[in-house]
């Protein structure tokens, strides 16, 4: 560093280690204009000057930045991570702080403005947000010495001064004079640089939803934003290394106009396997949808259709290569690997429009979904650019190699092998039950490497080229026409970069694996495709009504799992409910078929009325294919067992978990409140119904001002909506009490009133925010049981045994905990959107909830007992007021009895 770069470093370091007041902001440049306010986050070193060339070139824009000194984030001492340092910087923003319109930060200053980003966002801001070379440790780093410290502080001021010479041995004075800096000043940065450094390496991002650019130095290009953002991930890669990116002058400029143009801003380039070149290079998601529509809508799709399920291998390769072709495949996936960038959820919304014409859905499942989003998170670079892009495309297929013979679920079992032999892998052994193995190009292999330790030590993940010499397929023949297959490997060599993951760490792999496979999604794409075939030819009898509303449900359950795509934390109990409920919602549509396919059966197409050979198609393959759906992924009993060891940790919070869902702290506050409210008021018997109790509530909810959540604000009320009134009566459910919520006027008008009869039922208003209410009112009185039958199995013995840990008296109110945990999401998204509810909606929900409370009260009084029947048990007062609230469900009984 050059005596005036010295001088220079030190002026600008002393004018900021002192600042005048308590905020972090510091003012690097203010426009005269009314440009963009652009926030920047300090390196690990804490100096903001590597940025100057940066903020020379945003003359128009008003830059800052954030002080690693401010007495706003030291005055409580070093933050013990980068979340902690985020939050104390935006706290010291106050109330009439600036609004930040991007947020960039370089290196360690990436992982800073990430979370302060997620922190806005949290606030109701949505800043942009440009990452420079910025990424996070995927493994544990050792604590540097202070001897490290010392020469990796010193090395990296060099090199962001542009110098190359090396620094290797000192004192922390000659480290200061080498870098012409005050003993003072010095000795701080080195202490910001220290802790900073920690911090990063001990971090891992904050999930978020907010779309970003990620500028990556060529020979780094180790971020992968995509895996912890929802939102589109736009990436830009300029040559040079770490340090090269703010010390050249054509990539500050490209980063100029990365952070002026971020809003439209586009890598270079079709990636292989997107949009075609009469398409346009990064299609919005209306484009996506549209193109899809435009495919679909043809004879020529639904011949490919037709021909697919019956397991024509060209039909489903031209099939899927047309969906590839127009980028529809794996939107959300870096453009980079074949996909646009952005969100999950279009992905998910374009994989039900296809799928639900009838294409098998499982290619894209497995393919896609889970071997492909696997690679995408853990696979190495090479990997990545070789496979994804083909998968993408739909030039290839993928599947998954895990059950073997004598081991079937039990991956822990496992028995092939995989020997490391000059660099490389020989693998041998048998897999059995994988599905599409024929017609795919490469599969995810599970195999030991290791012999000692537990049984989930030693295993290892490998995508196998399925043409490789030693690989041997052999159709297996089923009832279904889905083919599964029988796959053997014989010394198959298979290249380190082709490994996934570390070597004999496949385990905890294999667990977020398992949880993208278990969001159910495909389970209720087919359940609704066969549902549609049924009402085809047998019309919509009452039967099949119930039903209609459980598919609705679990596609609710289904698409709120496939958040856990590509999170890094993610774990087989996150999806386990999902795939509970969907693939047994899923397999009763197909016992509907198997109930009527004596009659179904003779059904011939082009002769029937109704029925064509999609129709036909569908028919069979509900026949076929429902008997496996509570196998693959994990057995039903496999998800019970899972759902339960999770349960006996925290049963309690996983209750509130679905209450949480409608108010968050608003529960909390019912709960702490109306309990004592409500159990001061004696009742004898404590079931029965009690005017004085219900009044009692009613006053306390009026003291708390919680009548008037839902009214409107010009009314006098907090104007909040339907959920968080859905929030108050789940609480008073919960703890076992009238619904004292008193809410009907609110659907009637201002002048509407509430007859004795209605009090607690609300069962004379027909109006949907009404009914919702009373099914919230229900669901927490369900709960509330469940709770109560849980803690009682935790604490009571029979036999030398706790019942809580006996699976045949548990798993009815598991799956009973399932399906209300299903009810619960879909009545959350019926509350916020009541408006677009129709009748035959509510009802088909209601059916589904009803029948839930049903199963769920018959289980927990099981479990209960006989003490579950005794006049003074907590258990019986649940039970009766199920019993109360189970038959104003069901509007239609309701009606009939009035």
């Amino acid at each position: 560093m050059t005596h005036d770069g010295g001088e220079r470093l030190n002026a600008y370091l002393r004018t900021r280690t002192a600042p005048a007041d308590t905020s972090s902001l510091v003012e690097l440049s203010r426009s005269a204009t009314a440009g963009r306010v652009v926030l920047f986050a300090h390196p690990v070193g804490g100096s903001l000057l590597a940025y100057q060339p940066l903020v020379r070139r945003l003359a128009d824009h008003r830059c800052l930045g954030l002080d690693a000194t401010a007495r706003a984030v030291v005055d409580a001492g070093p933050a013990g991570s980068i979340q902690e340092l985020a939050r104390r910087h935006v706290e010291s923003f106050g109330e009439h702080g600036p609004r930040i319109d991007v947020v960039c930060g370089w290196s360690f200053g990436g992982a800073l403005a990430w979370e302060i980003a997620c922190l806005l966002a949290e606030r109701g801001e949505r800043p942009e947000v440009v990452l420079l070379d910025s990424t996070w440790a995927g493994r544990a780093v050792p604590v540097w010495t202070p001897a490290e410290a010392l020469r990796g502080f010193v090395q990296d001021a060099l090199q962001l001064g542009g110098q190359d010479a090396e620094f290797t041995d000192g004192t922390a004075e000659e480290a200061a004079a080498r870098l012409d800096m005050d003993p003072e000043v010095f000795a701080e940065r080195l202490a910001v640089f220290t802790h900073n450094r920690r911090l990063v390496c001990e971090w891992h991002p904050t999930p978020g939803e907010l779309g970003l650019a990620s500028v990556r130095a060529a020979e780094s290009l180790t971020s992968d934003w995509h895996t912890a953002t929802t939102g589109a991930v736009h990436l830009h890669d300029l040559p040079g290394d770490h340090y090269g990116l703010l010390g050249d002058s054509g990539n500050v400029a490209a980063i100029e106009r990365i952070l002026r143009e971020h809003r439209t801003t586009a890598v270079a380039g079709p990636a292989p396997g997107a949009a075609g070149p009469d398409e346009a290079e990064e299609p919005d998601e209306a484009a996506l949808h549209t193109a899809l529509a435009k495919l679909v809508d043809t004879p020529h799709w639904r011949d490919l259709v037709i021909r697919s399920r019956r397991m024509d291998p060209d039909a489903i390769a031209e099939a899927y290569r047309e969906l590839g072709r127009r980028g529809l495949l794996a939107p959300d996936w870096p453009r980079e690997f074949g996909g646009g960038g952005l969100p999950t959820r279009l992905a998910i919304e374009l994989f039900e429009g296809f799928c639900s014409t009838g294409l098998p859905d499982l290619v894209h499942a497995l393919t896609v979904q889970i071997v492909g989003n696997f690679v995408l998170k853990s696979g190495s670079e090479r990997l990545k650019r070789e496979l994804l892009p083909r998968l993408a495309g739909g030039e290839e297929f993928a599947t998954v190699l895990y059950s073997e013979p004598r081991a079937g679920s039990d991956l822990a079992a496992l028995r092939t092998r995989a020997e490391r032999r000059d660099g490389r892998y020989l693998l041998n052994g048998v897999k059995v039950f994988s599905i599409y193995s024929d017609i795919s190009g490469s599969a995810l292999v599970a195999a030991r490497t290791g012999r000692d330790g537990h049984k989930y030590d030693g295993i290892t993940l490998f995508v196998v080229d399925l043409a490789a010499a030693g690989v041997t397929v052999e159709l297996v023949e089923t009832v279904q026409r889905e083919r599964m297959c029988r796959v053997r490997l014989r010394d198959v060599e298979v290249e380190d970069w082709r490994r996934v993951g570390e070597e004999g760490r496949g385990w905890a792999l294999l667990d977020g694996a398992l949880a993208i496979e278990r969001t159910g999604i495909d389970h209720v794409v087919r359940a609704a495709r066969w549902l549609r075939a049924l009402r085809a030819t047998v019309g919509r009898p009452r039967g099949l009504e119930r039903l209609e509303g459980q598919v609705e449900c679990a596609t609710t359950l289904a698409r709120a799992a496939t958040e856990v795509f590509l999170r890094a934390d993610v774990r087989a109990i996150d999806t386990a409910v999902a795939k509970l409920y969907t693939s047994e919602t899923c397999q009763q549509v197909g016992h509907e078929v198997l109930r009527r396919w004596s009659t179904l059966g003779r059904t011939t197409p082009g002769r029937t009325p109704g029925v064509d050979d999609l129709v036909h198609e569908e028919l069979f393959s509900g026949l076929t294919e429902s008997p496996g759906l509570t196998l693959s992924a994990g057995t039903s009993e496999m998800m019970l067992s899972t759902i339960a060891a999770d349960l006996k940790e925290e049963y309690e919070r996983r209750c509130l978990a679905i209450l949480h869902r409608f108010g968050g702290e608003l529960v909390d506050t019912v709960l702490e409140v109306l309990g004592p409210v409500g159990a001061g008021v004696r009742v004898e018997p404590l079931f029965a119904h009690s005017p004085a109790r219900r009044t009692a509530l009613a006053e306390t909810l009026a003291d708390l001002g919680l009548d008037g959540v839902e009214r409107p604000e010009e009314e006098g009320g907090l104007g909040l909506g339907l959920t968080v009134g859905c929030a108050i009566a789940l609480g008073l459910g919960y703890l076992g009490y009238e619904n004292a919520y008193r809410s009907c006027r609110l659907d009637r008008g201002p002048a509407g009133s509430v007859g004795p009869a209605d009090e607690d039922s609300h069962g004379g208003c027909a109006a949907p925010g009404c009914r919702l209410r009373h099914a919230a009112h229900a669901l927490g009185l369900g709960l509330g049981l469940f709770r109560t039958a849980w803690e009682h199995a935790s604490a009571r013995e029979q036999f030398d045994r706790k019942l809580v840990d006996l699976d045949a008296l548990m798993f009815p109110l598991i799956r009973g905990y399932a399906e209300l945990n299903a009810v619960g999401t879909r009545l959350h998204e019926l509350a916020e959107h009541v408006a677009d509810v129709d009748g035959e909606v509510l009802r088909r929900f209601e059916l589904v909830a009803q029948d839930a409370l049903v199963r769920v009260v018959r289980a927990a009084m099981q479990v209960l007992g006989a003490q579950g029947i005794t006049e003074w048990s907590v258990g019986s007062r649940f039970y009766m007021k199920c019993a109360e609230s189970i038959g104003f469900l069901d509007r239609e009984g309701a009606a009939a009895g009035g």
